[in-house]
């Protein structure tokens, strides 16, 4: 299988909101904090109950006093599971909550006033009007990493964050994570985190498979997709984090498959090239198993000559790429996920990693296997300034490959084989 490897300048992916056990706010004494910085909790839990008789899901997120989130009726689908959306702040022991219908122009379909987060939530759910009032009863749900993990995280920052609203406010530095256990500081990992419009928060991961919860934070966001993250692992031996070898650190947008054992990552290296790149444990840090890349499929579509954008995926362990060319039993070929109408027409420049893989199909429940690739060849051919070389390009044309020599553009040709140079 072709392998391209690239060098990212930047890191990309991420989910930011983290799962994290909830425990009461706790009192900042004045030598625990530098007078120039503020320090504010932050959470993300999951919580299943009742609202009125209706069965609900809930998830929730709190940085400093803010909090916003999304609940569902059950069961929950894709398509409503974040429509109905709640925005609002802490008061005293609970919380204050305007929930909105994102599928209704952002119409406001009632309120929460929550009394408690004391052993799940209670409080009161009211129509806009005030006419309909019904009762709230939820019990958080958790995973086993979130079992694991009995700490507040708290962030040391330059400012609090801004409320949200209609612009894009600079959201406060992030200048450390703060682990607290029962009222006590535990654990400072030291950071510089700045989100753009919002600010990032941890979140929990298991990052080397041990079944111990890890942490990690977004640092920036560049211009492009590739994000930075901090990591630190859980020692189970010392019970503290530890910063996470650069192995994992220069990875882009890190994404952790337990059952594979696998990390992946997805990455752009440019505008016109992304890939996938995947990594395994070996000796307390990463090694790169495989990196596959974007290609350009050329084809007829009538007539017109296209070029198709062909990306690869991560699947079930391993790299493959879902659009592509396969070879049937008759020794003709079909196409595989490809709509030729949604591919951009042929410009006739700019040939690089323009080829067509061909893949024989995925048969009982093995992966798909790469039979031979069809590239371009450079032929020697009369044009108005003479003999040139210029590209013999092989096109999907109709179940076959039909092998076109591109000689109306001088510049796609030289003056010697470009095979031989």
């Amino acid at each position: 299988m072709r392998s391209i490897r690239c060098t990212r300048s930047v890191l990309f992916g991420l989910q930011l909101i983290l799962s994290l056990v909830w425990l009461p706010s706790l009192p900042v004494s004045a030598n625990q904090v530098p007078a120039s910085s503020v320090e504010f909790p932050v959470w993300s839990r999951n919580w299943v109950g009742t609202l009125g008789s209706k069965q609900v899901e809930l998830a929730l997120s709190r940085t400093a006093d803010g909090l916003s989130g999304s609940y569902c009726y059950q069961p929950c689908r894709a398509e409503t599971r974040r429509q109905l959306v709640l925005n609002g702040r802490i008061r005293g022991d609970g919380a204050a909550l305007t929930e909105r219908d994102s599928g209704d122009g952002a119409a406001e379909t009632g309120t929460w006033r929550i009394e408690s987060f004391e052993n799940g939530i209670t409080g009161t759910w009211t129509s806009p009007n005030g006419e309909r009032r019904l009762p709230l009863a939820l019990s958080q749900i958790q995973d086993d990493l979130q079992a694991r993990f009995p700490y507040e995280i708290r962030l040391l920052a330059d400012a609090l964050p801004e409320e949200e609203g209609d612009g894009c406010p600079t959201p406060p530095l992030v200048s450390a994570i703060r682990l607290y256990k029962d009222g006590a500081l535990v654990q400072t990992l030291e950071t510089e985190s700045q989100g753009t419009c919002s600010i990032f928060t941890p979140y929990l991961i298991d990052a080397n498979f041990d079944g111990w919860p890890d942490l990690s934070l977004a640092m920036f966001l560049p211009a492009g997709p590739n994000i930075p993250h901090q990591t630190w692992l859980y020692d189970v031996a010392t019970g503290r984090f530890v910063d996470a070898p650069a192995g994992l650190q220069d990875i882009s947008s890190a994404e952790f498959d337990p059952v594979h054992r696998i990390v992946y990552s997805y990455w752009r290296a440019s505008c016109c090239e992304h890939g996938v790149s995947t990594y395994r444990w070996n000796q307390g840090d990463l090694e790169e198993v495989d990196t596959q890349s974007s290609y350009l499929l050329p084809l007829m579509y009538g007539t017109e000559r296209r070029r198709c954008y062909i990306t690869p995926s991560y699947i079930d362990g391993k790299i493959e790429f879902a659009s592509r060319v396969e070879q049937v039993s008759d020794g003709s070929l079909k196409l595989r996920q490809i709509d030729p109408k949604s591919c951009d027409i042929d410009s006739g420049a700019h040939y690089e990693r323009t080829y067509i893989d061909i893949w024989q199909p995925s048969q009982n429940g093995q992966k798909p296997t790469l039979l031979r690739t069809e590239e371009i060849a450079w032929k020697q051919t009369e044009t108005s300034v003479g003999q040139r070389f210029c590209p013999e390009v092989p096109f999907f044309d109709s179940g076959r490959i039909k092998r076109v020599v591109l000689s109306e553009n001088l510049d796609m040709c030289s003056e010697q084989n470009p095979q031989q140079e």
